[in-house]
């Protein structure tokens, strides 16, 4: 029966990153980009949000939130999230490509045809799915929690209420092991394989499991020591911006215009720094489910 090698599987973004560096900054370029035209879409409810929030520490009237103005952005928000979604499906598809297909990979494997479409369709399907099902089991737990605290079984409800919500969890995290080989075999052949990738993952969901938890543990470290550096280096850089640590406060207490002007050449390094972070980063959380699918698919027959 094929095995999983899941050291390989979790260290396969790091091989991606040492032989396609190009590839990596291509993807992080577009991640960046999106996340770029999130925040200047957004700009104009974060600027409203801030200005009300000085306005409160004022001591004046209380501030009522501008309910009819804020809901367009709030709107633009789902809609960008949605967008952001279908890119992340075609960086994930641009991996997949990489190490499945590497002779189809020029541009990064980056492409934008039915395959990537498709998946992206897939992809908020499933988050779809996957929140309709939390509804479906979220109300009767609610309800049997409710009727237990009313009749003061408080011990029961809370055990109840652990106890659904771990079952949860646990489907949710089960479907998702069962069914990530759908993009890999996708990017593969160009079909659609729902049944087919929960069959070729038949007694892997615990192979799975450990590569998922690999990358958590990968992702936590690298985050700790980002936010190390960035944080030193970028509290330097405000000191030095702002003349001097005493003078930090001051700098933040003046209009946000202002700030963003006095800022602007930090904010302009961080986003190019984020160009290979963002890429970096989908690389290691999308090649592992390649590499797992090119172990399994050596001999696919065994999994059935």
């Amino acid at each position: 029966m094929a095995e999983i090698s899941i050291g390989d599987a979790v260290g396969a973004g790091f091989g991606l990153i040492r032989r396609r560096p190009g590839a990596v900054l291509l993807w992080g370029l577009v991640e960046t980009a999106m996340v770029g035209l999130t925040v200047a879409a957004l700009m104009p409810m974060y600027a409203m949000m801030v200005a009300q929030m000085a306005q409160a520490k004022t001591g004046g009237a209380p501030v009522v939130p501008n309910v009819a103005a804020i809901l367009p952005y709030q709107m633009l928000s789902y809609l960008l999230n949605f967008v952001g979604l279908f890119v992340l499906s075609v960086l994930n598809c641009a991996i997949f490509r990489c190490l499945v297909h590497p002779d189809r990979s020029s541009f990064g494997g980056l492409r934008l045809g039915a395959t990537e479409l498709l998946f992206a369709v897939l992809t908020i399907g499933a988050y779809i799915a996957f929140f309709i099902a939390f509804l479906i089991v979220t109300i009767p737990a609610v309800i049997i929690i409710g009727v237990l605290s009313a009749v003061h079984a408080g011990v029961v409800a809370a055990i109840v209420g652990v106890a659904f919500g771990a079952a949860a969890v646990w489907a949710a995290v089960y479907a998702a092991l069962r069914l990530s080989m759908v993009g890999p075999m996708m990017v593969d052949d160009g079909k659609v394989h729902i049944t087919d990738a929960w069959a070729l993952t038949k007694g892997k969901a615990g192979s799975l499991f450990l590569i998922a938890l690999g990358l958590v543990a990968v992702i936590i470290v690298l985050e700790l020591i980002g936010l190390a550096v960035v944080g030193a280096l970028g509290f330097g850089a405000v000191s030095v911006i702002a003349g001097g640590e005493q003078a930090i406060p001051a700098l933040f207490k003046q209009p946000l215009p202002a700030v963003l002007a006095r800022l602007a050449p930090l904010i302009a390094a961080g986003g190019l720094l984020l160009i290979p972070l963002y890429g970096a980063v989908v690389a290691i959380m999308g090649a592992p489910w390649a590499r797992a699918y090119l172990d399994l698919r050596h001999n696919p027959a065994d999994a059935f």
